[in-house]
């Protein structure tokens, strides 16, 4: 019965002795809609003043349809008044582009406007700020080992440097960089409208130029930066720091082939703000990024990368579509990228990546010595245990994807594994090879939805000696196909004493499943569960 007033009949015929008879009863029924949530995300924020940003809502809610309604404090957005949903099952979305925000911050909403099934909802405002200037502002030359510079498009008196216009070009000094030697220009805000370009240019080998924003802003990139081979000497490396964080818009980007480096941290590794990259950043042989949380839909490359975070690295525009969700990373040459991974945060962290090419990734329990970088974040040691009464960490039920074009390996390093502690997905179009690594998720003797172990390719392989996954109790390691290679594995269980500890699982644990499948069929309102290879394949 649909919903809506419905009039019930029933009739008697009569009898022999009883006359015939009519009733009608009115009944009522009311639709039951589903509950429905809406989050809300920017492309570039901060944005710079006439630069299109671009805000993506996503309903959740039981196939939901209809639109969503974007506005700056109340004020419908032009143009975005009645977005319709795009994509399928119950997690959807609309997307709003708009370059007619000013100067200022702006408190931004989207509201959907429900359907037959599902309630209305509304995000939590998003705090957008558009900044107005699209140039730096005073800079100061701090340090420079590398002799006079010469500045094109701005004014250079002793070590100040003010003036600027839309094209400058700084040449370094004809000094070589010895080992950890750089140049220092502190500005007092840094931002790039579109249109602007800063090129440096080498005078010399060996040069690194560290550029810092000393103003508590973020920066807004819309124009280009770019260093430059001079003297016959490669391009010096670039170093761009800013504790409030970074915003490439779609019509920025920031080029060094020698290497370039986004350090958005405060004063400690657990303190600082965002990257948010919606252009493109080209480190050449190495890009580094260390951030609160690294965002956004642009291109991230480099053929060396380390993207190190407290918080989040992911592009979460796709809802439960989560392999829709990847930073786009790419060589800057070739077709390989070494990708180091650090997760230290202390609650959940999202990592999820897709590599254009072929990938080698490393995220080890120790890092060599040399690296500064701070400590993944553990799971229980092979070997080890948990002590009774020690909670599970705040930091477990993370995720990770790592998605390649090409092939996908892993690089153990010295302590040879892969560490993290949440759920693992390791999906190649062409062969994933584990190397023999240990992989280690184990946080939980409790086991969680989409906790486990995923490994995904047409061909799984291990060149290093055997696959070896330490595992959560309760959750499976799972592959796509055989793999060609044997398999130990082993799960964190209770201990009689309460403490916990790894058991061997070989006939157990292992499992025929493949993530794309099961993921998908969640995000698209299907019986994942009912796609489930329950059957452990020894």
């Amino acid at each position: 019965m649909g919903a809506g007033t419905h009039t019930i009949g029933a009739s008697y015929g009569g009898d022999a002795g009883n006359a015939g008879s009519q009733g009608n009863l009115t009944q009522t029924v009311q639709s039951v809609l589903a509950a429905t949530t809406t989050t809300l995300l920017s492309s570039a924020n901060p944005s710079a003043a006439g630069v299109p940003v671009t805000f993506t809502a996503t309903v959740s809610g039981t196939a939901p349809t209809g639109s969503v309604a974007f506005a700056d404090r109340g004020t419908t957005l032009s143009g975005c008044s009645s977005v319709a949903l795009t994509g399928s099952g119950n997690t959807r979305s609309a997307a709003c582009s708009s370059d007619s925000l000013t100067a200022g911050t702006h408190s931004i909403t989207a509201s959907y406007g429900g359907d037959a099934g599902n309630q209305v909802s509304s995000s939590t405002a998003l705090s957008q700020t558009v900044v107005g200037a699209v140039l730096p502002g005073t800079g100061a030359v701090v340090a420079n080992p590398y002799g006079a510079l010469t500045v094109q498009g701005a004014t250079l008196v002793g070590n100040t440097l003010s003036n600027l216009q839309p094209n400058v070009v700084i040449q370094l000094g004809p000094t070589a960089g010895a080992a950890g030697s750089f140049a220092e220009i502190d500005f007092q805000g840094f931002n790039w409208g579109p249109g602007t370009a800063l090129t440096v240019r080498s005078g010399a080998a060996g040069q690194t130029l560290l550029l810092v924003n000393t103003a508590a802003a973020a920066s807004a990139i819309g124009g280009a930066l770019v260093a430059q081979a001079g003297n016959g000497a490669a391009a010096p490396a670039l170093y761009l720091r800013n504790p409030s964080g970074f915003s490439i818009a779609a019509s920025g980007g920031v080029s060094a082939p020698s290497g370039l480096t986004l350090d958005a941290l405060g004063s400690s590794k657990t303190t600082g703000q965002d990257i948010v990259n919606a252009g493109s950043l080209d480190g050449g042989a190495a890009l580094t990024l260390y951030g609160a949380n690294v965002k956004g839909g642009g291109a991230y490359k480099g053929n060396a990368m380390v993207i190190s975070t407290f918080g989040s690295a992911n592009n979460p525009v796709n809802g439960a579509h989560y392999l829709s969700n990847g930073l786009q990373l790419y060589p800057s040459s070739g077709s390989d990228v070494l990708l180091t991974l650090n997760d230290y945060g202390t609650s959940p962290q999202y990592f999820n990546f897709m590599v254009n090419g072929n990938a080698q990734v490393t995220m080890p329990s120790a890092w060599p010595s040399g690296v500064t970088l701070p400590p993944n974040n553990p799971s229980v040691a092979p070997g080890g245990m948990r002590a009774a009464g020690v909670a599970d960490p705040s930091y477990g039920a993370s995720s990770i994807i790592v998605q390649t074009t090409g092939t996908l390996s892993l690089n153990g390093g010295a302590s040879n594994d892969f560490v993290f502690a949440g759920g693992i997905a390791l999906k190649s179009q062409s062969a994933l090879d584990l190397g023999g690594v240990m992989v280690n998720q184990g946080w939980t003797t409790s086991g969680q939805a989409f906790q486990g172990t995923f490994f995904e390719s047409p061909d799984i392989v291990s060149s290093g000696g055997n696959i070896q996954v330490l595992s959560n109790n309760l959750n499976w390691v799972n592959f796509s196909t055989l793999p060609h290679a044997p398999v130990r594995t082993w799960t964190l269980v209770r201990a009689g004493d309460g403490s916990a500890q790894y058991v061997t699982a070989d006939s157990a644990a292992p499992h025929l499943n493949t993530y794309s499948l099961l993921i998908e069929a969640g995000a698209n309102g299907q019986c994942w569960t009912c796609l489930i290879n329950n059957l452990p394949v020894n």
